[in-house]
């Protein structure tokens, strides 16, 4: 009797185990992978597999959404990256910003130090009083704490 059930239950489990579907497909690194599964994006092919019926499509919609998921929380959403590079192009930008200022408050400060006459915006030469140009000196050396540093 338990050999007769033995091969009941064997017949019943074995066509379900021959005609499962096998992938395969090119992973990221340029590997051919080959797996029950296959990828959320990209191209594959089907090795062997059987007539696609309602509950195997649902049940491999349900297995995309579980990949998707776990990819997620691994790697993030595609919004969050998105994201992610829009801030790091900001901060690079915002970074150049402050490398441009440090050079030109430097340079002031050089020439702040070393030149007591100066032309304004119509050409003229005037020169600077002292207290004027300690004050500009103060004000570029704020400035190259706050860029340069």
């Amino acid at each position: 009797m338990k050999f007769r059930t033995l091969v009941a239950l064997s017949i019943l489990i074995t066509p379900t185990l021959c005609f499962s579907a096998m992938y395969k497909y090119k992973d990221e690194k340029g590997i051919w992978v080959y797996s029950q599964h296959p990828p959320t994006s990209g191209e594959y092919t089907t090795i062997k597999g059987h007539k696609e019926t309602r509950s195997s499509k649902l049940s491999k919609e349900a297995s995309a959404a579980k990949v998707k998921k776990a990819r997620e929380s691994v790697i993030g959403k595609p919004e969050d990256k998105a994201e992610k590079d829009k801030i790091a192009k900001e901060n690079a930008k915002n970074a150049d910003i402050r490398k441009s200022n440090c050079e030109k408050s430097r340079k002031g400060l050089q020439s702040l130090q070393v030149y007591r006459r100066f032309k304004d915006k119509d050409g003229n030469v005037t020169r600077m009083s002292d207290d004027e140009r300690n004050r500009r000196i103060k004000i570029a050396q704020e400035n190259i704490k706050q860029f340069c540093d």
